[in-house]
């Protein structure tokens, strides 16, 4: 695609050189989406051996549908997972309603665009294809990354394959436990929080009666919370269960996990969500103990800076990781077109968008240690303390940091 004339820079003649995405996430799909977008050439390194279905729910709250409206995708999101209707937290004990988020017809009107829940596999296939669709060779698969070395003119990207790429810049979107940041900044091992989250997806006709009635409910108290809302347009439910568990061992976020174990961790929580519960089919629910880094204060090295979980690996408290990550993409794509030239736009990417992005990292750690015992309000998804203002964030008309130091 050519640049758009009112949010392009000079001529950069370096970036006819591919800027090497690495990781094939949310993120990383973004960021490379928006790079095409404004003509810049993008190849997208992912150490998967095949692009497969994976994942469950992710929020898209207006801020980051912005971003999917700005990148052509948003009606499509839209239309394969229906509007989010309007949520409600609820006591854990006895079910009574402690706060009503907006009507659905409400957040267009007050945010400019929509709310929804959308399968994870659904995002990512919708950026595959659109990525796909403007370089069918853009996307490498079985590249795990392994070590880079940088230059004035570009770095060379090296992975365990034995493989080796020449680019004019690395963005690292590799995830939370992220190799090149580790590579390029040194890296701390993630502490583990004490908490603990399960997964599943309920197909429709599994969910009871009672839920599906009330389909978007966070639960909160006895040191726990729990989420379920539909995907699909109805077709499955999603369900996340958090509570306090003092020893971990394993990392990962997909260790199969017992029916019993879950059960009993919510033995305490209304009928209903135990019944949810108990409708998860065989071999189907999942664990992982929630780590925990402290924000990344420097997220570019010249020619390398980092994107989503990478740079501020996020707890699920506020239901921004994804949201945030798509954000960082919308910008580093703008702030690149903007630029002089490469190392210029990291660096604005970075001043535009480190202290939004740390900030919310900070304020779902927040949000965590006060979920677990809290029945008041406060806690839906659009409306805690920390959370005001969240959706009237645009990436794609953000202004972008004229001023930015060495880092």
């Amino acid at each position: 695609m050519a640049k758009h004339l009112d949010d392009a820079g000079p001529p950069n003649a370096e970036l006819d050189e591919a800027v090497a995405v690495i990781g094939g996430g949310v993120g990383g799909l973004t960021a490379a989406l928006t790079l095409q977008h404004f003509g810049i050439p993008v190849v997208v390194f992912e150490q998967a051996t095949e692009l497969r279905e994976v994942g469950a729910g992710v929020t898209i709250t207006p801020n980051a549908m912005h971003a999917l409206d700005f990148l052509g995708l948003g009606s499509q999101i839209v239309e394969t997972a229906g509007v989010a209707p309007r949520y409600e937290v609820c006591d854990a004990e006895d079910g009574r309603v402690l706060e009503l988020g907006p009507p659905p017809e409400e957040i267009p009107h007050n945010y400019g665009t929509q709310y929804c829940n959308v399968h994870r596999a659904d995002l990512q296939t919708a950026l595959v294809e659109a990525v796909r669709g403007n370089d069918p060779d853009c996307i490498r698969l079985n590249h795990r990354f392994d070590q880079l070395e940088q230059d004035d003119n570009g770095v060379t990207v090296q992975f365990t394959n034995g493989s080796s790429y020449r680019s004019s810049g690395v963005v690292g979107c590799d995830g939370g436990v992220s190799r090149v940041r580790s590579v390029v900044f040194g890296d701390r091992d993630a502490a583990y929080t004490g908490q603990t989250a399960y997964r599943a997806l309920v197909p429709s006709n599994a969910v009871p009666p009672e839920v599906s009635a009330n389909p978007y409910r966070v639960y909160v108290g006895n040191r726990k919370t729990l989420v379920h809302y539909e995907l699909r347009r109805g077709e499955v439910m999603n369900l996340v269960g958090i509570a306090i568990q003092p020893a971990w061992q394993d990392e990962g976020w997909s260790i199969p996990a017992a029916l019993d174990e879950f059960l009993e961790l919510f033995a305490d929580y209304h009928e209903p969500v135990r019944n949810l519960i108990g409708a998860i089919p065989a071999d189907a629910l999942y664990k992982w103990g929630l780590r925990d880094r402290d924000p990344l204060q420097t997220w570019t090295r010249g020619r390398v800076t980092m994107l989503g979980d990478a740079a501020h690996p996020f707890l699920p408290f506020l239901g921004q990781g994804a949201c945030c990550a798509i954000e960082d993409g919308v910008v580093l794509g703008r702030a690149v077109a903007q630029a002089a030239d490469l190392v210029q736009g990291f660096e604005r990417y970075e001043a535009t968008r480190k202290p939004r992005a740390n900030g919310l990292q900070l304020a779902s750690r927040d949000q965590g240690t006060h979920h677990q015992g809290m029945a008041d309000g406060g806690l839906g998804p659009g409306n805690t303390a920390a959370a005001r203002g969240l959706f009237t964030y645009n990436p794609a008309t953000v202004p972008l940091a004229t001023t930015v130091g060495k880092p």
